[in-house]
């Protein structure tokens, strides 16, 4: 089998399990071993992508995101409520709390109310 019929192949046995996997959350299956299916698929399928770019000069497999979402639900961005995972590229949560990324923080950290707050406590300064 050529290496396009594979990546197709490879594809849409991963429809399949994503599929699966939303219907064994609607039905509150476990979903653990569906996840490691599509954690081996999509590495292979990965894998063949790179293979089939090399054969083009110029071209260079993209590189892997920090951002990928991989692992473990830990909690919700403060700001916009999106979930985090631990395998996430994120903020150090011990500074002001848990966000999902660099962006989420720094307008939480320029919120209204935030500001308002400040603005009190120069105010109320005892002289």
């Amino acid at each position: 089998m050529d290496e396009y019929k594979q990546s197709r192949v490879l594809r849409a046995q991963l429809r399949e399990l994503y599929e699966d996997s939303i219907d064994a959350v609607k039905f509150g299956l476990p979903t653990d071993e569906i996840h490691a299916q599509i954690g081996l698929l999509t590495a292979e399928l990965s894998e063949l992508e790179e293979f089939k770019n090399e054969e083009y000069e110029g071209l260079e497999a993209p590189k892997k995101s920090g951002y990928k979402i991989s692992g473990k639900k830990i909690g919700c961005c403060k700001h916009c409520e999106k979930e985090v995972f631990e395998g996430q590229k994120i903020p150090n949560p011990k500074e002001e709390g848990l966000f999902c990324n660099y962006y989420c923080r720094k307008l939480y950290r320029k919120r209204k109310d935030r500001e308002a707050r400040t603005n009190d406590r120069a105010t109320n300064t005892v002289i």
